[in-house]
């Protein structure tokens, strides 16, 4: 995303802030259909709406959730699908799969590693330490 935001000025902080896994899946696509120098404004409020979004789907779902009891066993798996969906579209939009794959990759060395329960932050170490380290990626980016 450094590419995408390094000329958004005063809504760079706010799209960092703002970023999420649904906002970066519909930002990093390359091929958008918009003139360049509205890609800023694009960023800026598919951010604002995901945000929103969140903020009033936890708010409505702490209210909610803490009125009406239900039994959520066996909807674990919807994170899974999401996360799965989510990596498809990315690969499918982009040339580049050096970073799936090493994000992919590390996170199986962690989960083998360190049990499902504390793979988590090693994983996250891990794939922010070597795509830091990538500069044969930085610069064919």
């Amino acid at each position: 995303m450094i590419e995408k935001y390094k000329n958004a000025g005063k809504k760079k902080p706010y799209l960092i802030f703002a970023l999420t896994d649904e906002t970066y899946s519909l930002v990093c696509n390359d091929d958008l259909k918009i003139p360049v120098e509205e890609c800023n404004n694009y960023y800026f409020l598919v951010s604002f709406f995901n945000h929103m979004y969140w903020v009033t789907g936890s708010v409505l779902g702490a209210l909610i959730g803490s009125v009406v009891k239900f039994n959520s066993e066996g909807i674990d798996f919807a994170l899974t699908a999401l996360f799965l969906t989510v990596f498809i579209e990315q690969w499918l939009s982009t040339k580049r799969h050096a970073p799936a794959i090493i994000g992919v990759a590390i996170s199986v060395i962690c989960l083998i590693l360190f049990g499902k329960d504390n793979f988590l932050i090693p994983t996250m170490i891990g794939i922010s330490l070597v795509l830091c380290l990538d500069k044969e990626g930085k610069n064919n980016a």
